[in-house]
């Protein structure tokens, strides 16, 4: 039986894994993909946002750096492990993915958002040029590019688009980036991008895309290539399954100071349970929730 199982290998989980292992606890860490599977994922040229002082590189360097950390710690990690189920009975929690079973005294969710794409529900978005996510940008040069959304992730896929030397219009249903870096908004202000603010797409067709203002009035928007950057679905149905509180957001109820949630022994960090989706402040959380996960084995002896 492990002490600890960690569901989720990014920041917050890997720095968890190896905070638990130092505090002489045996943790097991899950993912259901890869090892820091978001920053294996990023498109080619991303900016790192919130990594740790001491660190100075690019995504892929990162991810080498977390592997080299969990080995030397000799952690035990299982990739490719989509946890579907947890139960907690007479204190111990049975967590199953869809080929194993593993028990733990307690168990840390640091799954972080990336999930299921948040689609349009129009009509054409299920053609072969709709994409939701960007990997390299230089594939797109000289193409007219749509980009929809207003935060992070499609502001810099604008951004990168429009410097690999695509013709790049992003739209935008509200009428500023509300939700996005400053940053981020100036180097958009900056790439030659075209802005549409107080505007939904209301179909894509082979060759251009039908963008409805607020005005209610529509036009025609030639388009190569469309990217659908809205963010995820929350996995709600799957936090409620396994009888955690949500709050009226649907966000998950957990104490502010030990992470643990309305489950005695379930703890919470990273980007489930956090506004900031940054590396270093998950990875606080990380190390903050194996201390929780301490106290919560010493008080249960």
């Amino acid at each position: 039986m492990f002490d600890v199982i960690i569901v989720g290998a990014g920041p917050a989980g890997i720095t968890c894994a190896l905070r638990t292992k130092e505090l002489n606890l045996k943790p097991l860490l899950l993912d259901s993909e890869v090892i820091a599977n978001t920053i294996v994922n990023y498109s080619i040229g991303k900016k790192l946002f919130g990594v740790p002082g001491f660190y100075q590189g690019n995504p892929k360097d990162l991810v080498n750096f977390y592997k080299k950390d969990l080995k030397h710690a000799d952690i035990d990690v299982r990739e490719g492990q989509k946890v579907v189920s947890i139960v907690k009975k007479d204190g111990v929690f049975e967590v199953c993915s869809k080929t194993d079973k593993f028990k733990s005294k307690s168990v840390v969710l640091a799954i972080g958002v990336q999930g299921t794409p948040q689609t349009l529900g129009i009509l054409g978005e299920d053609k072969k040029h709709v994409h939701y996510k960007l990997d390299d940008p230089q594939k797109y040069a000289g193409k007219d590019v749509v980009v929809v959304g207003g935060g992070d992730t499609s502001i810099e896929a604008a951004i990168a688009l429009s410097n690999a030397g695509a013709n790049v219009i992003i739209s935008y249903r509200r009428d500023s980036f509300f939700r996005a870096k400053e940053l981020n908004v100036k180097h958009l202000d900056d790439s030659g991008a075209i802005i549409k603010f107080s505007t939904n797409l209301s179909e894509i067709k082979s060759k251009k895309v039908l963008l409805r203002h607020s005005t209610n009035n529509v036009s025609e928007i030639k388009a190569d290539y469309v990217f659908v950057l809205l963010g995820n679905v929350k996995n709600t149905a799957f936090y409620k399954e396994i009888g955690l509180d949500l709050d009226d957001k649907d966000q998950i109820v957990y104490d502010s100071k030990t992470r643990e949630s309305t489950i005695p022994g379930l703890f919470v960090a990273g980007d489930i349970a956090s506004c900031e989706k940054l590396i270093m402040p998950a990875m606080c959380q990380g190390f903050k929730v194996a201390t929780s996960v301490m106290m919560y084995k010493s008080r249960v002896k």
